[in-house]
């Protein structure tokens, strides 16, 4: 099944559409990880947009949908222009159908469409598009929710030339724990080997050539993005590098 959200950059001009594919429905990990958080399942959700300052029970539950969006999904985004925001629905069904397409899922899959996204789309023997759906009735969209978001910061990054550094805590299990880093650097480092990318025969992959076409695969730009926003688009989402960054 596919889970389906948007990041709005009213500002910059585009749309960072996020898709999150899971195997099986991820419903329990997500209300346990609500609950863990001491919220209500069905009740609260995990949102991007939510205020995390000053509230650990959001900022403990913004840290289990990390863990679960690269425990449980495979990534996929849709880069568009503002403009198509009141049309976009024909582009996530297109974009959804060119990812179990491409990818060799499953079809027909599920698509599980977040409410607000708008207009008229081809129907296709790809996919079952599921559209208006509540995040809290169908939790993986908070999935797609965080996927969306980070994504769209990381090309935000990009298009500003601009990032933020955050501390590592002195005692989280991670090699670089008690540094200060770019947060930009650590989401792309953690995000990597989870987008549908190009299959490549490990084997046969000379010297330090690891890097693995996500464009066309699990990345896609609309056409009418602009030229600077394409630019950045594509310099941010064009390949991953699957190799030893530590």
């Amino acid at each position: 099944m596919i889970f389906v959200d948007e990041s709005i950059q009213q500002h910059l001009g585009y749309i960072c559409v996020g898709f999150a594919y899971c195997e099986r429905t991820p419903d329990e990990f997500i209300h346990h990880a609500i609950a863990e958080a001491g919220l209500t399942p069905g009740q609260d959700e995990y949102k991007s947009g939510y205020r995390m300052d000053g509230s650990r029970q959001r900022q403990a539950l913004r840290e289990s949908m990390y863990q679960l969006v690269l425990e449980h999904c495979k990534l996929g985004i849709y880069i568009a222009p503002i403009e198509e925001r009141n049309k976009l629905l024909k582009s996530v069904a297109e974009i959804a159908s060119k990812l179990v397409q491409i990818n060799g899922i499953d079809a027909p899959q599920d698509v599980f469409v977040d409410e607000g996204i708008d207009g008229a789309y081809v129907p296709n023997e790809l996919i079952r598009l599921r559209r208006g759906c509540d995040s809290r009735k169908v939790p993986g969209i908070q999935l797609a929710d965080f996927i969306a978001y980070h994504c769209s910061y990381l090309l935000r990054c990009e298009t500003l030339g601009v990032t933020k550094k955050i501390l590592m805590a002195q005692d989280e299990p991670h090699p670089l724990a008690g540094e200060e880093v770019e947060l930009d650097w650590i989401l792309r480092t953690d995000f990597r080997r989870h987008f549908f990318v190009e299959s490549r025969n490990i084997e046969e992959i000379n010297g330090d050539d690891w890097f693995f076409k996500l464009a066309g695969y699990g990345a896609f730009f609309s056409p009418e993005l602009n030229e600077h926003v394409k630019v950045a688009a594509e310099a941010t989402f064009d390949s991953m590098y699957f190799g030893c960054v530590w």
